[in-house]
């Protein structure tokens, strides 16, 4: 059975001599692993398929065990990010976070939709570093693991200037309700949080904010992915440039 896909290529992995394995991320199917025939070929006309940021129509046949790669129309390549360091591990994150995060064949057309918005926000100039952590969080907000940073998760008491993130209870907390599992969360990156929180992605270009906050926001949220479900190791990178 032939079918045609809206989809972007997570990561490629080398397979027998001359194929790979692609791991997409379908509109319509969610995470999906593709088998790409001869595309390690030097003339494979879908060599672009292959690689991670491609969006476009795939058209895939459906196996026994897996889908084969038919044809491939892309739509847009992303390959701006490859020019800037900072931008494309922030793009890593970004489809990084999918391909660990997401069960096979389990589809979720928002998080679909806020993926290809987001990477298009790394190509127009905002901060690569604030849109991968806006991603991550809205991500995780998508998928029901919803950070609140303006409530204690445990006693519901309003967080007002520094606060934790407490690994082992999934979320903030006030001082009173901290485990030695608790992160401390600055006023700044506190303060950061707050804004990030349920803002439209096409706001971001408006947001002010430092280095040192980005960073330790993006620190700590990495900390609590990698505690509370997996690393995310280009997200652990981005967090240290």
């Amino acid at each position: 059975m032939d079918l045609t896909t809206q989809a972007i290529t997570l990561k490629a992995t080398d397979y027998k001599e001359n194929d790979k394995l692609l791991q997409i991320y379908s509109v319509d199917l969610g995470k999906l692993t593709v088998h790409a025939r001869g595309i390690k070929k030097a003339t494979a006309k879908l060599k672009f398929a292959g690689e991670p940021f491609c969006f476009g129509n795939f058209q895939l046949v459906a196996t026994r065990d897996r889908y084969t790669l038919a044809t491939c129309e892309q739509i847009e390549s992303f390959y701006s990010l490859r020019e800037d360091l900072v931008a494309f591990y922030a793009g890593c994150s970004i489809l990084e976070t999918l391909a660990v995060m997401e069960t096979e064949a389990q589809p979720n057309p928002q998080v679909f939709v806020a993926t290809l918005k987001s990477l298009s926000q790394l190509t127009s100039g905002v901060n690569p570093k604030l849109v991968a952590l806006h991603f991550v969080m809205g991500y995780l907000a998508l998928c029901g693991y919803k950070l609140q940073p303006n409530l204690c998760v445990t006693c519901q008491q309003r967080l007002d200037g520094k606060a934790y993130l407490d690994l082992s209870q999934g979320g903030f907390v006030c001082q009173n309700c901290q485990t030695p599992n608790a992160v401390v969360v600055s006023r700044p990156a506190k303060a950061l949080f707050d804004l990030l929180d349920g803002l439209p992605v096409e706001k971001l270009k408006n947001v002010n904010a430092t280095g040192n906050q980005v960073k330790e926001c993006l620190q700590v949220l990495s900390t609590y992915l990698s505690y509370s479900f997996a690393k995310i190791k280009s997200l652990s990178e981005l967090a240290k440039m």
